[in-house]
């Protein structure tokens, strides 16, 4: 049975600064942004990288759910980009530089890479494949 992740949800405390940080800085496409009544406030965003999805939802709606929790802790996504460093200095001027890690380095498996922070504490790791698709730890 073949199976391939297409999307993620993502629970966010500001809809508009999260919608605007995937669009504006990670360069996703928004296809889609739902109220649950006309007037009312944004219920789900839906982006686009690519092949892969993006969905955001207020976090406040399901306040009991995340009672002991916060959002953004237990998961580290990664974006491969074509120029690492050209991705970074990107982030810089969108003023993004929610950067846990500082500049890109080289890493002993090939990627180039620096990790980076969204809005809710999401961490994402930005990387360059160097390897040629080798993954190597050599």
């Amino acid at each position: 049975m073949a199976a391939r992740v297409t999307s993620v949800f993502l629970y966010v405390n500001d809809m508009i600064r999260s919608r605007d940080f995937y669009h504006e800085v990670v360069g996703a496409t928004v296809v889609q942004e739902l109220a649950e009544y006309d007037g009312g406030p944004i219920a789900l965003v839906v982006l686009r990288l690519h092949d892969f999805t993006i969905m955001l939802h207020p976090q406040d709606a399901h306040d009991q759910e995340f009672r002991d929790q916060r959002v953004g802790l237990g998961i580290h996504l990664q974006l491969r980009v074509d120029e690492v460093d050209a991705f970074y200095q990107h982030c810089i001027e969108q003023g993004a530089m929610l950067s846990l890690s500082g500049e890109p380095v080289d890493q002993a498996w090939g990627w180039r890479e620096f990790a980076l922070r969204d809005p809710d504490g999401y961490v994402w790791s930005i990387y360059q494949d160097l390897s040629g698709g080798q993954w190597t730890t050599a």
